[in-house]
């Protein structure tokens, strides 16, 4: 049997696995559920998402990544425990190298704690090493990050958005700004509440999200259920695109300045080789329909939108894994 080796996207709302010589072979929601002071974790992943917002008040439920930082390590190791055994199957999970990507523009505590997940679970690994988020996104577009002299990435995620300028291997410019999709889910929810008096939920908000939601003119509409605020009793309303759309529209605009920002700041032979190749735009908000049109008309640049946005950096962890060397080359060394 060869090395084991693991790829491994620790993302605010989903984690996903690369196993080598196999692919990703896990995507699991990163949520836990515990309960008692010792917080003791009785559900994990997917079970625990089909718990949020319906359990008890006994029962704590929380995404323990915030902002690209971990909120609460303990939760982070349950829940990575709990990977490893859907991993394994029937035989023990032990043993292996593992490549986990983390946010460029973050603290070094931030980032080690990272390693902490891994180190501190039940896997025992041979080897962590940590990859800068940027350059697994890059080798998950499939781009030569090693001769490339200007390559620029926007990960539009769950928690933020990561705009990178990547050069001849290395980071030239990063900046996180903190917000994402999940912020778009309580602009929804708030905005529902204060005009219909009518409460929803996340998982209800992320639906009307997912099925509204456009950077340019939109007419669909959609019918969701919640419950009156005046009457105490459930109910039924209906949310069109047209008035979903402006609660979000400006943090589109703003992502867009901000990679214009970032441009501005990039020495200029680099920032030609963006223009020639265009913006990359990768994560879980990048399906939003008309983002690219925002983006180029605020920079003047093209968009490039990946067809598997959501999977880039787990696939070019996995990528990593199967070229070791070249990963060592990347992985991140504290002082």
């Amino acid at each position: 049997m060869g090395h084991k080796a693991y790829g491994i996207d620790f993302g605010s709302n989903t984690i996903k696995v690369y196993r080598k010589g196999q692919g990703i072979v896990l995507t699991e929601k990163n949520i836990v559920s515990t309960v008692g002071k010792d917080k003791r974790p009785v559900a994990v992943g997917e079970d625990a998402y089909e718990m949020y917002e319906r359990a008890p008040a006994s029962i704590h439920v929380a995404f323990p990544i915030k902002r690209g930082i971990i909120s609460d390590m303990d939760d982070m190791v349950a829940l990575w425990n709990f990977a490893g055994k859907k991993l394994a199957g029937h035989r023990r999970f032990k043993g292996g190298d593992f490549y986990l990507s983390v946010p460029a523009d973050i603290t070094d505590v931030e980032k080690k704690a990272y390693e902490r997940i891994i180190t501190d679970s039940e896997c025992k690994p041979k080897k962590v090493m940590l990859i800068p988020k940027p350059v697994a996104d890059a080798y998950g577009l499939g781009l030569d990050v090693e001769q490339s002299s200007g390559i620029l990435i926007a990960n539009l995620g769950a928690d933020t958005v990561e705009i990178s300028v990547l050069s001849r291997g290395g980071i030239v410019v990063s900046k996180i700004l903190p917000y994402g999709g999940n912020d778009y889910d309580d602009k929804i929810r708030n905005y529902v509440r204060k005009k219909y008096n009518f409460l929803i939920g996340k998982r209800t908000a992320e639906f009307v999200k997912t099925s509204l939601i456009s950077a340019v003119p939109d007419d669909r509409a959609v019918k969701v259920v919640g419950r009156d605020v005046v009457k105490g009793l459930p109910g039924e309303i209906t949310l069109s695109s047209a008035e979903i759309n402006p609660l979000i529209n400006d943090r589109f605009d703003d992502i867009a300045v901000a990679i214009r920002a970032v441009i501005e700041r990039t020495p200029p032979e680099i920032s030609h080789e963006i223009k020639q190749r265009g913006v990359f735009v990768t994560g879980a908000s990048s399906w939003i329909n008309g983002i690219d049109d925002v983006i180029m008309r605020e920079t003047g640049i093209g968009v490039n939108v990946s067809k598997d946005a959501q999977k880039t950096v787990a696939s070019g962890l996995g990528f990593l894994t199967e070229h070791s060397k070249l990963a060592a080359k990347y992985a991140i060394k504290f002082k």
